[in-house]
């Protein structure tokens, strides 16, 4: 007796072994979805590590811009109406004098041995901010206050100084005279704007008159 072949059930478990793989479609698709996923991933990565270092960058700017504003408002707070006398002056004139992007004063220090006093000049130029500072007195002063200056930041977009006088107007200059303003205003950067006052601004004071 001869047994038939079921080659209905044959077919039946071929459809289902060609059914278990996968076909090209869906392997293209696949493919697709995995590169989608990890372009996605590669740039929210690379977003996340660009925020991280932008807000790096933004804390240590404004660190560093802190520390500046900080040493520029000691300096100025503790300004002193020192006089000299000038070649092109008839008398003693106060020596401060600034402009919207320079600014010259003289300061008291603790080593009296030197004559207590010294003066400091800023200036903005091309981007940086230079420094320059002197013993006083010296009769070679008009000669050293220019050139020279040390770059104490290279990296400052914009930097301005105002002064406010005696009968509460601002000026964007001063020049050497009787007496200090009583305020200067800096603004540096994008930072407000913030005020310095000067406690010997529009007063008197004690005249200390080079004999230069």
């Amino acid at each position: 007796m001869k047994v038939k072949k079921r080659s209905k059930d044959n077919s039946r478990f071929k459809i289902q072994d060609s059914r278990s793989g996968f076909t090209l479609l869906e392997l293209v698709i696949a493919v697709t979805i995995l590169s989608l996923i990890t372009i996605i991933i590669g740039s929210s990565f690379r977003l996340g590590i660009h925020a991280w270092e932008k807000g790096d960058k933004e804390t240590g700017e404004i660190q560093r811009l802190r520390i500046l504003s900080g040493l520029l408002s000691q300096q100025v707070a503790s300004a002193y109406p020192y006089k000299m006398k000038f070649e092109d002056m008839d008398g003693p004139a106060v020596i401060f004098r600034g402009g919207t992007d320079e600014l010259m004063f003289v300061t008291s220090t603790a080593d009296t041995s030197f004559g207590g006093f010294k003066w400091i000049k800023y200036v903005y130029r091309d981007g940086s901010l230079l420094y320059k500072e002197g013993l006083l007195p010296d009769k070679k002063l008009e000669k050293k206050i220019n050139g020279d200056e040390e770059v104490i930041d290279q990296d400052i977009d914009d930097i301005r100084f105002d002064y406010l006088s005696g009968s509460g107007e601002w000026a964007e200059s001063w020049d050497y005279g009787k007496e200090l303003p009583v305020a200067v205003k800096v603004k540096i950067s994008y930072f407000e704007p913030f005020v310095i006052n000067i406690p010997m601004g529009a007063k008197k004071g004690k005249d200390r008159d080079d004999a230069a």
